[in-house]
């Protein structure tokens, strides 16, 4: 089990990425029934709307993700379908597909196998299938492209990417400058104009299909939205602090402070009340979505931190920069924490079997993928938990058992050798 993954042969390595995608797949079919049904997922019923053809109903930011909806909306109407059942079809598609990208990166790899079970073992997986309505399968699929394309060094080809991802989620504006930073050396002036111009297109594209409709509910231009989205998110997310304007009166009737302010419809804000159970869920998402791949990535960083061929590697250095992005700022991003702390999947799952290389084995191998399972197994009930003294005992056993597995990551790291090529390449190429 800590043999490297690239030393299977080619037909074996063919058959490990076909049992860890199926055996993936279902993992997150049985699973997902723990986030509830598709259908009812928080926002659903836009992206259902779209599918329907009644996108001028659909409001802002909801209506600039269409591509996915469409892409539903036309596929049943050739196959004669509902949409229901064709974004289950879209999605199972995706998610296989985003599978089997990620476990054919992770076989070029020097990784131990026991990694397989890590990977597949997290609950993003999950979570990606309950939200099929969605499009953050879609948006993943098409980034699991992003990172085929980056591992094979076709970098125009990669920029072009960045067309469907505007399509599809307006925050593909922060993953464009992640690509860029990523990539910029290898891009030269042709690849970075071709990144602007497929994000330039993107908006024209998303503009075109918005005009007319509804806006966001605070009447207020998008750009002033998303950036008042923000410290909103934070402030529930991260303080427990309950925020209310005039236009949210469902909130609460009386909140505690109120300002007047001048936002166009917006013309009071203030606090319903500070809760912490909001803060807990975004710590638990933390703690349980990718189980210890955090532990891991942190300890894994340091070890290989000054190696030349790491910092070379384009795909790795897009995956880190676009996962701890993505994993610092999830509680900025909305409220549905568990699937913001999701979106740095390529982090968790990519760049740390890259950088997984000489791993020594022995008992603390079966000690942290103990602790790391049961991290997400636990996690699948967190949901139902609804008395606050259950939740803080929770998190007390979630945090003791995260800071057993931080504290068996840096023993299974191997010292790097007197005289070590750093040339050694990350993956088979």
């Amino acid at each position: 089990m800590n043999a490297p993954l690239n030393t299977w042969n080619r037909g074996q390595q063919r058959m490990a990425v076909v049992l860890a995608t199926a055996g993936t797949t279902a993992f997150a079919m049985a699973t997902a029934r723990f986030y509830g049904p598709f259908l009812q997922q928080s926002d659903a019923n836009w992206y259902l709307a779209i599918a329907r053809g009644q996108t001028g109903s659909v409001m802002q930011p909801f209506a600039a993700r269409q591509l996915h909806a469409l892409t539903v909306r036309g596929i049943a109407a050739v196959f004669h379908q509902p949409v229901e059942w064709t974004f289950v079809a879209v999605g199972l598609f995706c998610l296989i597909f985003l599978l089997a990208v990620v476990f054919s990166l992770m076989m070029q790899t020097a990784a131990p196998r026991w990694m397989l079970l890590a990977v597949g073992g997290t609950l993003v997986w999950p979570i990606l299938y309950a939200g099929l309505a969605l499009p953050d399968l879609w948006y993943g699929a098409w980034t699991a492209v992003l990172l085929l394309l980056l591992s094979r060094r076709r970098y125009l080809a990669a920029a072009w990417i960045m067309l469907p991802l505007m399509v599809s989620r307006e925050s593909t504006v922060l993953a464009a400058i992640c690509f860029v930073i990523a990539a910029w050396r290898e891009l030269r002036w042709r690849g970075l104009a071709i990144a602007g111009g497929a994000c330039a297109l993107g908006m024209l594209v998303v503009h075109q299909l918005v005009s007319g409709g509804r806006g966001n509910a605070e009447g207020l231009p998008q750009a002033v939205y998303m950036l008042g989205k923000a410290p909103w998110n934070l402030a529930r997310n991260v303080l427990g602090v309950q925020p209310w304007s005039n236009l949210y009166p469902m909130l609460c009737n009386h909140p505690r402070w109120q300002w007047a302010v001048h936002l166009g419809p917006v013309q009071a804000v203030g606090v319903c009340h500070v809760d912490p159970i909001q803060p807990i869920l975004w710590i638990q998402a933390l703690l349980t979505v990718f189980g210890l791949l955090p532990a891991l990535a942190v300890a894994l960083w340091l070890r290989q931190r000054g190696r030349r061929a790491e910092q070379r590697d384009v795909l790795l250095r897009f995956c880190v920069i676009y996962g701890v992005t993505y994993f610092v700022l999830s509680p900025a991003l909305g409220t549905a924490v568990a699937r913001m702390v999701g979106y740095a999947w390529p982090l968790l799952v990519v760049a740390v079997p890259m950088l997984a290389r000489r791993m020594r084995g022995g008992w603390r191998v079966p000690a942290f993928l103990a602790i790391h399972l049961s991290l997400c197994l636990v996690g699948l009930h967190l949901h139902q938990v609804i008395s606050q003294i259950e939740v803080r005992w929770t998190e007390v056993t979630l945090l003791a058992a995260f800071a057993a597995g931080c504290a068996l990551a840096p023993g299974m790291m191997d010292g790097d050798e007197p005289g070590e090529r750093l040339s050694d390449p990350l993956y088979v190429r």
